[in-house]
C-alpha cells in the first residue's frame, strides 16, 4: 500500500518550497515531568520564512499556480495568518506577486505574521468581517479587478487547504511512518491541530496505509466537532480519488474534541498559555496561542484525567505559527504574572 501511495504522489507537480524531512525528536524533559514518553513532529521548523505546516500544501498547490501561468496569488485569513506569512514568502521564493485579503480583528497590530507580510510587499486589503473563514466574496472580488488589469490570478482558500494541497500531508504522513520506524517507536496516540481538517484527513488516510493503527486525535481550533467529522469525510473522498485508493480503506480510531477552543477562534484559552509555558519551560519549545498551544492544551487535560498510563508512548505535531506570540504578547504578559513567572516590575 505504502508503494502504491508514493507512486501516485509521482503523478502530481510539486515544487519545492522547504527544507524536508523535519525532524521527529523525543522530549525527555517533558516526558519525565508527565511519566510518559512523548515525542515531536517539527513542522515548525521548515526553513521557509519562520516555519510551519503551510510550504508542504503550498508546494502541491503552487505547482498548479505556475502550470497556470498565474502572476499573483491571492489568499486571506485572520490579522495573524500562518497561511498568509508563508504563502507570501512562497509567492516572493517563486517571483509571484501577493495579494491577501485579511479580517480586521484585536490582533491587527504591525507585528507577528502581519508585520513579515508586510515586509516582503504584500498588497494587503483588510476587511470587517465576523467569520474570517468566509472571506471568499472579498477574495473574488479581488481577483476580478486583477483580471480587469491584465494580471492573472491564483486563489487559495483560507488555511490554503484543497484537495491537492493536502497531499503535502500525505507526504508528511510517510515520512513520520520512516522515522517511527527508524527510531522504532510504537505510538499509542498521535495528537495533531484540527482547523480545516485537510492535515489531519491527509495524516490519517496516510498513516491507515502504512498499517500504523493508534489513534490520531485531532484537537479542533475554530470549529465544533460534528463540522469536523464532516470535514474528514469531505476530505478523504477527496484524497482518495486523487490517490486511486479505496475510500472505503478502514479508518481505525480517530477522534476530534471541540472543547479547547475558547470563546472563538485564536482565542488565548487559560489551558493553552498554561501549555506554552510548560513546553517553553521544559524543552524549550515555542507553541502558539491558536494551533500548537491548543493541541498541547488537549493532550494535557487528557493525561490529566488519567488517560494514558505510565511509559505510553505520545506523538504531538508541532504545526508552526510562532510569530503570532508576539501579537499576543499582552495576554502572554498578564499570564506569566498570574503565574508568578516575571518580577512585579514587569506585570
Amino acid at each position: 500500500m505504502v508503494a502504491s501511495l508514493e507512486l501516485a504522489l509521482e503523478r502530481y507537480p510539486r515544487v519545492s518550497l522547504t527544507r524536508l524531512p523535519t525532524p521527529l525528536q523525543s522530549l525527555p524533559i517533558l516526558s519525565k515531568h508527565l511519566n510518559l514518553q512523548v515525542w515531536m513532529k517539527r513542522d515548525d521548523l521548515t526553513d521557509l520564512t519562520l516555519g510551519g505546516d503551510k510550504p508542504r500544501k503550498l508546494e502541491y498547490e503552487l505547482a498548479k499556480a505556475l502550470a497556470s501561468e498565474a502572476d499573483t496569488l491571492v489568499t486571506c485569513g485572520s490579522a495573524q495568518s500562518n497561511h498568509a506569512r508563508l504563502t507570501t514568502a512562497a509567492a516572493r521564493k517563486l517571483g509571484l506577486h501577493c495579494e491577501v485579503i485579511l479580517s480586521s480583528d484585536q490582533y491587527q497590530k504591525l507585528q507577528g505574521n502581519l508585520l513579515t507580510v508586510y515586509l516582503m510587499g504584500a498588497q494587503v486589503h483588510f476587511v470587517q468581517t465576523s467569520d474570517h473563514w468566509d472571506l471568499e466574496q472579498h477574495v473574488q472580488q479581488v481577483c476580478a479587478k486583477l483580471r480587469a488589469q491584465g494580471r492573472k490570478p491564483y486563489y487559495i482558500p483560507v488555511s490554503g487547504t484543497t484537495p491537492h494541497s493536502c497531499l503535502g500531508y500525505i507526504r508528511c504522513g510517510l515520512e513520520i511512518g520512516q522515522q517511527l520506524a527508524e527510531q522504532r517507536v510504537q505510538p499509542d496516540a498521535i495528537y495533531a491541530p484540527f482547523g480545516t481538517g485537510g492535515i489531519f484527513t491527509a495524516l490519517l488516510l496516510s498513516l491507515r496505509a502504512q498499517g500504523i493503527s493508534c489513534p490520531l486525535i485531532g484537537i479542533s481550533v475554530n470549529q465544533r466537532r460534528e463540522h469536523c467529522y464532516k470535514a474528514v469525510e469531505q476530505w478523504w473522498s477527496e484524497l482518495s480519488r486523487l490517490l486511486d485508493c479505496d475510500s472505503t480503506l478502514p479508518r481505525g480510531q480517530y477522534e476530534i474534541y471541540d472543547e479547547f477552543i475558547g470563546r472563538e477562534y485564536g482565542d488565548p484559552t487559560e489551558a493553552s498559555l498554561d501549555a506554552i509555558m510548560l513546553m517553553a519551560q521544559t524543552e524549550g519549545i515555542l507553541l502558539d496561542p491558536v494551533y500548537s498551544g491548543k493541541m498541547m492544551a488537549g493532550f494535557l487535560a487528557h493525561h490529566t484525567s488519567g488517560r494514558w498510563s505510565a511509559g505510553q508512548k505520545i506523538l504531538l505535531l508541532h504545526s508552526g505559527g510562532i510569530p503570532a506570540i508576539f501579537a499576543y504578547h499582552q495576554e502572554l504578559k498578564d499570564h506569566l504574572s498570574r503565574r508568578g513567572a516575571i518580577p512585579d516590575s514587569l506585570s
